[in-house]
């Protein structure tokens, strides 16, 4: 099994405080996870394309990892709550 890796593009919303990520997800049980530092899942979800919105207002930190699969698909991106634009 191979598995296709792929960008995909973060943002925050301070005033609403939502994290935003542009990805159209290719099946229908497309996820996604959020992770501190040492790997600990905080939140799960599943991917509503083109654009996932997630609360962060239960977030503690400012290093984070999103991470999404989608079928044999998979993303890794890790972000800053105070440097995402």
């Amino acid at each position: 099994m191979s598995t296709t890796t792929f960008e995909i593009r973060v943002r925050i919303d301070q005033l609403e405080r939502l994290l935003m990520f542009d990805y159209e997800p290719g099946t229908e049980g497309a996820l996604f996870d959020i992770c501190d530092a040492e790997g600990r899942i905080l939140k799960t979800g599943d991917v509503h394309g083109p654009v996932t919105r997630v609360r962060i207002t239960d977030l503690r930190g400012d290093e984070f990892y999103l991470m999404v699969l989608d079928g044999e698909r998979s993303a890794i991106q890790p972000f800053q709550l105070s440097r995402v634009a």
